[in-house]
């Protein structure tokens, strides 16, 4: 009895496929999302320097007591006692920085950008490719 294959299997195959046309797509991406934070007017840096929790908590672990302090100073972190207990004021400040927004509440009565304006037009123009 002869075996039918099933449309999942090929369908699987299909979006498994990875494909080769001279464009890094995930470095055109990320460009785009510079570009748009540039015309939005994001000034602000990370000063722990990591964006997931995950990333900061390994380098954190794997750093000797000198380089936390220098992260605590550049951070706005008070560097001071045993490194277990800077490692925990170090993880409890990004958590504070990341989720914080969460805690923010903003309120705008007038665009950010005006409309009208080149900025303008070029942020509409990234916006409506996006989508």
């Amino acid at each position: 009895m002869a075996r039918k294959k099933s449309k999942t299997n090929k369908k699987s195959k299909l979006e498994n496929m990875e494909f080769s046309d001279g464009v890094d797509h995930i470095k055109a991406e990320s460009k785009e999302a510079q570009d748009l934070e540039k015309l939005m007017g994001f000034k602000e840096k990370n000063p722990f320097g990591y964006d997931s929790a995950e990333a900061f908590g390994q380098a954190v672990e794997s750093m000797a007591i000198t380089e936390m302090q220098e992260l605590a100073v550049k951070s706005g972190v008070f560097p001071s006692g045993t490194k277990a207990m800077l490692k925990n004021k170090l993880k409890k400040a990004f958590a504070k920085y990341t989720d914080g927004g969460s805690q923010k509440v903003v309120q705008i009565t007038k665009p950010i950008v005006d409309p009208q304006s080149e900025q303008g037009k070029k942020l509409l123009k990234i916006i409506s490719e996006g989508l």
